[in-house]
């Protein structure tokens, strides 16, 4: 293991600190108690004790040294004191579920736990042996394509449906400006035969669900552009057979609700088709055989012309970040690097990568309880976690020191 003498030097008294508003109600960010702010600066007796209980309850998994024994076991040495103690209390509390855990803590006082997380926090970092280019920190944060897990998918609409699902072809629809809830309903009626389409039904087919979610927020945060197809019909008319499809649809074709397809700017060939569908039988959708059933063609004609001049409007789908926006969002508690200045919050550089994603899966699926950490986790894919985890793990591992400013009364004498 190669150690890190590095420390950051910090003063207790930006300690007293609110916690960030969004955080207020976790126990995780409440204000240092006394007995913490005092284990910031440890006497020889505490990091004794320490040491004789880490030699007794955790030097198995953690090492004397702090440094992990095995993958999925986190390094302690240079952790965070307030972090530390207040995990080993999770732990204790079965707030944390391990039962390794609950059983080395569980007979602990609290004096106790203060010492062991003094005693690792007092320690020099260490990180695990990389290859040296790993170790080089030449990890490009600038990419992590957040939809890299879908691209060969991607690619097998691009012919029909345009690069970014702004479809160039006259008779196919673009895919933007439509809910990813509406895109994924849609590629289900093709599976389950409520849309008669060989071709769509053989594509959807061989799409699990999840590629199918990604590719509807793929196209939803792309920007619509306007059919180049207009139709020949006549759009006055057409607006005005538009007014009862706009409780649904909008009353320019935008629609709002997830459920519903945007209309707005469509391609009036694919619309005319897909109506024809709805009256022939081939889509199955008991109110849209309502809604359309009457129309003559010049009428489809008329309200394909009017839905294709109309402009479309992305929908307020958020689009998902670049792994190098994820770590700035990480940045925010644990510090630059992972090397956290706040003692509540962990130290994740250098960590063991199999512990960070074990522990961001955790918070993604509460099986952690922190809405925080929850928020921040839930929203990332395979790929994100792997990013996030090999660049901190390959992070420079920090030591802080506190120093005590004595108060103003203090100074006077």
């Amino acid at each position: 293991m190669r150690r890190s003498v590095k420390a950051l030097v910090l003063f207790t008294a930006m300690l007293v600190l609110p916690p960030v508003t969004w955080a207020q109600v976790s126990p995780s960010t409440a204000p240092l108690t006394a007995d913490e702010r005092a284990a910031l600066s440890p006497s020889r007796a505490t990091l004794d004790k320490g040491r004789d209980v880490v030699n007794s309850s955790c030097a198995k998994c953690h090492g004397m040294d702090g440094a992990s024994t095995g993958p999925g076991t986190p390094n302690l040495a240079g952790q965070r004191t307030v972090y530390l103690h207040r995990t080993l209390q999770e732990y204790q509390d079965r707030e944390r579920h391990n039962d390794d855990m609950a059983h080395a803590v569980g007979f602990l006082n609290e004096e106790a736990l203060l010492a062991v997380s003094a005693y690792y926090s007092s320690l020099p970092p260490v990180r695990p042996l990389l290859a040296e280019s790993e170790s080089s920190g030449a990890i490009d944060t600038t990419g992590g394509d957040p939809f890299a897990g879908i691209r060969d998918d991607l690619r097998k609409c691009t012919k029909c449906h345009g690069e970014d699902g702004n479809s160039s072809a006259s008779g196919m629809p673009n895919l933007t400006a439509q809910s990813p809830q509406y895109f994924v309903t849609s590629m289900e009626t093709y599976i389950d035969g409520q849309r008669d389409h060989k071709l769509m039904t053989k594509l959807a087919s061989g799409l699990i669900e999840a590629s199918l979610e990604k590719m509807g927020v793929f196209y939803a945060v792309q920007e619509p552009v306007r059919t180049a197809t207009a139709g020949e019909g006549n759009a006055d008319l057409g607006r005005e057979l538009s007014q009862p499809c706009a409780s649904c649809h909008g009353s320019d074709g935008n629609a709002s609700g997830a459920e519903m397809p945007t209309l707005a700017g469509q391609d009036a060939r694919y619309f005319i088709k897909a109506t024809n569908a709805y009256i022939s039988g081939k889509r199955k959708h008991a109110k849209m055989f309502a809604a359309v059933e009457n129309l003559s063609e010049s009428e489809i004609s008329d309200l394909a012309t009017f839905y294709a001049l109309q402009e479309p409007v992305r929908r307020n789908v958020r689009t998902p970040l670049t792994s190098a926006q994820w770590i700035d969002r990480c940045e925010r508690c644990h510090g630059i690097d992972g090397n956290s200045t706040d003692p509540r919050f962990p130290m994740l550089a250098g960590q063991d990568p199999a512990y960070l994603a074990n522990s961001l899966q955790a918070y993604a699926g509460t099986t952690r309880n922190n809405s925080a950490m929850h928020a921040m986790s839930e929203p990332l894919s395979e790929s994100d976690i792997a990013r996030i985890v090999e660049y901190y793990s390959t992070r420079e591992p920090k030591s802080v020191v506190y120093l005590q400013i004595p108060c103003e009364d203090q100074l006077e004498q």
